[in-house]
């Protein structure tokens, strides 16, 4: 299936690893144009070692919890490559610990990356999307925001927000033809799930290939999701196919996440 993304100009925050770095080689696969950042330049030169032999890419140097961080990522791709189609706004981690253990100061933090971070980047993106006549601002979610539970407070509260960040997003962009949604993992392997601690896991005695095989026993599908499948499902809402999607959020879990809506 075409899906229509040949020349489309792309811009993959925290694209140097895992789950970013998947996006980056899909969309470039299609033959889109990628712009990728990261705070690391060691990272960002390696990811970028690997990208260009798929296609145009470029990077840049940035953290997206800083306002300048993010209009400097927008820039960057919209002057290099003459406009801007696609944000994937993924750069971000899990942040995990009770009320006791969490500070106001380590939430905000997280707030400012994963909320104030695609606040920026949206605000800059906007504009250079209507001189197109649209485009795609796609937020990757992590579980937290659906599904609260012990010890992920901080990650709950935050990734609740960015849902309310799309849905109302997309009622101001829609008319213009930018598509706003958000894309949701759950259970996959990649750098950011390494090491992971699951609630109430039982490991005494018990090898990691064990262990690994109990936590997929919790997901339908009975395995854990790669990068690459979170990336295939971006790819699609970034494309022509997903012309009339609009303030969605997408499950891409295996089943795992337990939620109505």
């Amino acid at each position: 299936m075409d899906l229509g993304l040949k020349d489309k100009i792309a811009i993959v925050t925290g694209g140097t690893s895992g789950i970013g770095l998947a996006i980056a080689r899909r969309l470039l696969s299609e033959g889109a144009r990628v712009v990728i950042c990261g705070r690391e330049k060691a990272k960002l030169d390696g990811a970028l070692g690997e990208l260009a032999q798929l296609g145009e890419v470029a990077g840049v140097v940035a953290d997206v919890g800083d306002p300048a961080g993010a209009a400097r990522i927008v820039e960057t791709a919209a002057t290099r490559y003459s406009g801007l189609d696609i944000v994937v706004s993924n750069a971000g981690t899990h942040l995990r610990g009770s009320l006791e253990a969490l500070s106001s100061e380590q939430v905000a933090a997280h707030f400012r990356i994963k909320v104030l971070g695609p606040w920026e980047l949206a605000r800059h993106a906007a504009p250079h999307m209507r001189a197109r006549g649209g485009g795609r601002f796609i937020v990757v979610i992590g579980q937290a925001g659906k599904v609260p539970g012990r010890q992920v407070l901080g990650s709950c509260v935050v990734n609740a927000a960015q849902h309310a960040f799309v849905k109302s997003l997309s009622d101001d962009l829609g008319r213009f033809g930018i598509l706003v949604n958000a894309v949701c993992p759950s259970r996959i392997e990649s750098p950011l799930t390494a090491h992971l601690v699951i609630d109430e896991e039982q490991y005494l005695g018990r090898s990691l290939e064990q262990q690994q095989s109990g936590w997929g026993a919790t997901v339908p599908l009975g395995r854990w999701g790669k990068p690459d499948d979170i990336a295939d499902a971006v790819a699609f809402m970034a494309s022509e196919r997903a012309g009339y999607i609009c303030g969605a959020n997408i499950d891409v879990d295996g089943g795992h996440q337990r939620m109505l809506f």
